[in-house]
């Protein structure tokens, strides 16, 4: 009997081990996987210094970032703290209804993979100048969010005009729309309160350098096939 019971005693451990692992790989292997780009890509010796500390573009940059958070509307606001999440599905409203993660998985990893892509070459920069954020800088600014780290160049900026090179890739019959939501998405941060205008034009300069060197590496071509005739099935479906 004392056997009985710690032979199943001992089975069930296992079982609840393996259940554990099975739940910690399904885990690992939904986290959206890098692109290689650190080796390949070396923003600090490509982007330009942010202004100054003193100078006068400096100073314009505070402006401007003061002039917005004077006239930022209701609207504005909201956009803005929506568009803090790092989706390329908050495009929706350019691309069109139903252009979400769950209709579109191959595409949604394709764009979680670019934005797990990133700080791997915007990083370095922002350590390298270590440039501190508007509403550190200057007391009359009022953030709507306080996130941390340095603010040459945007990750946003870099993220938005990111995404919408690539969105615009895959729907180039919307590449219009899709860079003026790409810009307003990356505005947003201004409107927030967390970058001056100068991180946001860091940050469409290293979107363009990263696209460039993505479109060399065969697993971003590979996943941009898969995200293109997905989406063109998408469209067929939801033709009239």
């Amino acid at each position: 009997m004392p056997h009985t019971f710690q032979h199943t005693v001992y089975v069930r451990f296992a079982i609840a081990l393996l259940g554990l692992a099975l739940s910690l790989g399904v885990q690992a292997r939904g986290k959206a996987e890098p692109y290689p780009l650190a080796d390949a890509l070396n923003l600090v010796t490509l982007l330009p210094p942010p202004p100054a500390a003193g100078s006068d573009a400096e100073r314009a940059d505070l402006a401007a970032v003061l002039a917005t958070q004077k006239a930022r509307s209701a609207a504005q606001i909201e956009l803005a703290k929506g568009d803090a999440q790092a989706s390329v599905f908050r495009f929706a409203d350019a691309v069109g209804p139903g252009f979400d993660a769950a209709a579109l998985p191959q595409t949604a990893r394709l764009f979680e993979r670019l934005t797990a892509s990133i700080g791997a070459v915007v990083g370095p920069v922002k350590d390298h100048w270590n440039r501190p954020r508007p509403f550190v800088a200057s007391t009359a600014v009022e953030p709507l969010l306080r996130p941390d780290g340095a603010t040459y160049p945007s990750g946003h900026g870099t993220l938005a005009r990111l995404y919408a090179i690539v969105l615009a890739d895959l729907l180039p019959q919307k590449r219009r729309e899709i860079f003026a939501r790409g810009d307003r998405f990356a505005q947003g941060r201004i409107v927030n309160g967390v970058h001056y205008p100068s991180d946001i034009d860091a940050g469409f300069l290293a979107a363009t350098a990263i696209a460039a060197e993505l479109r060399r590496q065969p697993a971003f071509r590979d996943d941009l096939t898969r995200a293109r005739e997905e989406i063109a099935a998408w469209q067929a479906n939801a033709a009239p």
